[in-house]
């Protein structure tokens, strides 16, 4: 072997062992931050996460941005590390926040929209790792769009979520939130229990999502520059907020053993490429954006690093500052190399994706591959742009540089296919039936719901969204319109949007909402009808659709229906629920028992599941198992609405009545505006000799449902046990009467009318009001 061969292997071999101790597994990065913890006497840093919902990385001033002011952003990048070259994995809240809180792309994760997909309680997140560690984990959420209920609670021993859904008619996803004060008031109220302990708290700051209300004084400040001005309002509000948390850690000296990461989610549009707001386009002021965290590590103050980093590398990044191992397979990689060495050059290519035009609207998805120099765009008419000569994305380089066009396409297609193999399936969120009914109107449902594939090239190629931009906005809007009750201008909207594409699944599930409010049925039917034809396995149609029939009281079409959804799909739990109610419906327990044991087998953590489950056996007298069931989810979710109702149905029924007034006083404390729990709490009360009681909770039925029988009905019974006006008596029974639609509770007001006339001596009436009775009473039995 010469010694020029002999050089160039031990060269080589040099070199190899260079990028093997850069490259190698976490723990080297591991090993040196616990030897600067070490040095600062801290064993387990604290760590505070805050997720900066719809920023900009370019509105930031320490971005460069000279029109907003955000003094403490400005200042955690001076004394921390600034990543100049973050990219989100989606321009949705709840996908982008999925992928940081648990490392992995939506590939993987499964959540590519909101509103329906929850993130699988098979994939592991940081406060799950934390937890686990010993650590005490809270998170304090702005925005129902990230509810406990969509999967993120997972790993936390407190989360903090507070949103009155009651008082939507219909919920858009986006519109119910909090300001950013009452989150970090929640957030700083929590941290002073927890600050003798090692805690994680995940902070969730919504301000600058639409709509743009800044406070005083910086909506004075800012609207002199119109919408974007208001947006940097927002912004800054929130910097005062995230200066809040720096002023309760170097208050309670824990600036030193304290982590601080800050990271958006995703962008906003504000006009750009024609988008207002976000969600459709992956362009960079979506997928850009803000990146920083300040310790107070020796070494890492003042660093900008220029190399590209992702939302995915939280994850990695947080459990390798806290010196935990991070487990094989985890998309992201951690950044602590980079932040000791930032002007390494070590490239890692960003995935993302908007899968919202796809799967809500059937037109091609939209995925990127991004690196700090050049940015590929997949869709049905491909993009490429240089973003270092092109930062806004004007001029497609994809006909001018083929190769890298090439190169980038198979690398994206290659991400996509390692990314998403093994992937756990898609699981429901755990939302209550009023919530799912509340969110269908704009077509979110809270359950998997399939992407669309192309069927080839040419005209059956799926439609590139560049091309109906538009008709997007024409929807939107048309959402907007819903949420005001203006059902007719809102089908104007879709109407002409379905001219333009009559098969758009978004539209004609809004558009049978709309119908289906302006008395239209049968046109609401058949938008659903069209929906079905072309996807089958469309459960937002499916659930709008039985909703309808139900009404209607086609149960079989209903039971029909279902059974055609599970010739598809043998594990929709959607379906075996809604044969499950029907069946409990008509108090056939017996037949709706396998129904429901089938969707709690496929879906066990489901809450809606397991409390239909432990109704259905009350109804077959298997108390025992249905009481565990309802203390279990009492346990794991104690703000789920109805289960301390069917604990008191149970207690009832074993005349257990002390424990059933109770639970339903739990309920009502719960959900005062829910009328069946105070109705039945009522009729214990009267069992136990609390007249007063029961008349109170009867006169609130009657307020709460003014079109339900009962309250009048048994106000009436209270009123006829005590001297009362008997015209009061008699306008409450003829009201009751008017309103019953069962023979039992027909049969129960016409023996109250016959007391009623035996009062008033009227000895006739009294007898036709018994035979009534008595004949209902037949019917019943």
């Amino acid at each position: 072997m010469t010694r020029k061969i002999i050089t160039l292997l031990v060269g080589c071999l040099a070199v190899g062992v260079c990028l093997w101790l850069f490259l190698r597994p976490e723990k080297d990065p591991i090993r040196r931050v616990a030897k600067l913890w070490s040095k600062v006497g801290v064993g387990k840093p604290n760590v505070i996460l805050i997720t900066m919902d719809t920023t900009r990385a370019d509105h930031i001033a320490c971005y460069g941005y000279p029109d907003v002011k955000t003094p403490n952003l400005d200042a955690l990048a001076g004394r921390g590390v600034l990543f100049e070259q973050a990219a989100t994995s989606s321009p949705l809240t709840l996908p982008s926040h999925c992928s940081i809180m648990t490392g992995m792309y939506p590939t993987y994760h499964g959540v590519r929209v909101n509103g329906n997909t929850a993130l699988s309680e098979e994939q592991t997140t940081i406060a799950e790792v934390l937890s686990a560690q010993g650590y005490r984990c809270g998170a304090f959420i702005g925005a129902f769009v990230l509810d406990g209920r969509w999967g993120l609670e997972q790993g936390f021993q407190q989360f903090d979520d507070q949103f009155d859904l009651q008082k939507y008619r219909h919920i858009d996803l986006g519109a119910v939130q909090r300001p950013g004060n009452e989150v970090m008031d929640a957030a700083l109220a929590w941290l002073d229990g927890e600050k003798a302990n090692p805690f994680f708290a995940w902070i969730h700051l919504y301000d600058p999502h639409a709509p743009y209300e800044p406070p005083e004084p910086y909506f004075s400040e800012y609207s002199r520059r119109g919408v974007v001005g208001q947006y940097d309002g927002e912004i800054a509000f929130m910097d005062e907020q995230i200066g809040r948390s720096i002023a309760w850690l170097e208050k309670n000296g824990l600036s030193k053993n304290t982590i601080l990461v800050l990271i958006g989610d995703h962008g906003e549009g504000l006009g750009s490429h024609g988008e207002g707001t976000h969600g459709y386009f992956i362009y960079d002021y979506a997928a850009h954006v803000p990146f920083i965290i300040t310790t107070p590590l020796q070494g890492l103050r003042g660093v900008r690093v220029p190399s590209q980093v992702r939302g995915v590398d939280v994850f990695p990044t947080i459990l390798g500052l806290v010196g935990v191992e991070v487990r094989a397979g985890v998309h992201g990689r951690s950044v602590i190399p980079l932040m000791f060495k930032p002007k390494t050059r070590d490239e890692a290519a960003a995935y993302g994706e908007s899968m919202a035009p796809n799967i809500q609207f059937g037109w091609s998805p939209l995925q990127f591959l991004r690196t700090t120099q050049y940015k590929y765009i997949d869709a049905s008419k491909a993009e490429l742009y240089d973003i270092t000569q092109d930062a806004d994305e004007q001029t497609n380089l994809y006909g001018d540089r083929p190769k890298i066009a090439r190169r980038m396409k198979a690398e994206l297609d290659r991400l996509v296919a390692e990314t998403s193999r093994g992937a756990p399936a898609p699981q429901a969120a755990n939302l209550d039936k009023e919530t799912v009914e509340r969110l269908a109107a704009l077509g979110y449902i809270g359950a998997p719901v399939a992407a669309k594939k192309s069927s080839g090239s040419g005209p059956r190629a799926l439609a590139d969204p560049k091309d109906k931009l538009q008709v997007f906005v024409s929807i939107q809007q048309a959402g907007e319109l819903i949420m005001r009750d203006q059902y007719a201008r809102a089908a104007e909207n879709l109407e002409a949007a379905l001219l333009d594409d009559p098969t758009i699944p978004q539209a004609l599930l809004q558009l049978a909402t709309c119908y289906t409010e302006l008395g239209r049925i049968e046109d609401a039917k058949d938008k659903l009808d069209s929906v079905l034809k072309d996807d089958p396995e469309n459960i937002q149609a499916l659930i709008s659709l039985a909703n309808i029939l139900l009404r209607e009281g086609k149960k079989e079409d209903v039971l029909a229906l279902c059974k055609r959804t599970l010739s598809v799909d043998e594990r929709n739990v959607q379906a075996y629920m809604l044969m499950g109610e029907i069946y409990m419906g008509e108090q056939k327990h017996a037949e709706a028992l396998p129904y429901l044991e089938k969707a709690v087998e496929i879906q066990p953590k489901l809450t809606r599941n397991r409390l239909n489950l432990a109704a259905c056996l009350v109804g077959v007298k298997q108390y025992g198992r249905a009481e565990t069931m309802l203390k279990e989810i009492i346990r794991e979710y104690p703000k789920s609405s109805r289960v301390r109702y069917n604990l008191g149905l149970l207690y009832e029924e074993q005349g257990r009545l002390a424990e059933a007034r109770t639970a339903y006083a739990e309920e009502v404390s719960a959900f005062p505006r829910e009328f069946q729990a105070r109705f039945n709490l009522g009729k214990v009360l009267f069992k136990l000799g609390d007249r007063a009681g029961y008349m109170e909770n009867m006169r609130e039925v009657v307020k709460l449902a003014p079109q339900q029988a009962e309250g009048y009905l048994f106000l009436a019974r209270g009123l006829l046990l005590e001297p009362a006006p008997l015209d009061e008596v008699q306008a409450l029974l003829e009201k009751g009467l008017s309103l019953a639609e069962t023979s039992e509770l027909k049969a129960l007001g016409y023996y109250l009318l016959a007391d009623f006339y035996d009062r008033r001596r009227q000895p006739e009436k009294m007898n036709e009001a018994l035979r009534m009775a008595k004949s209902y009473e037949a019917k019943k039995e």
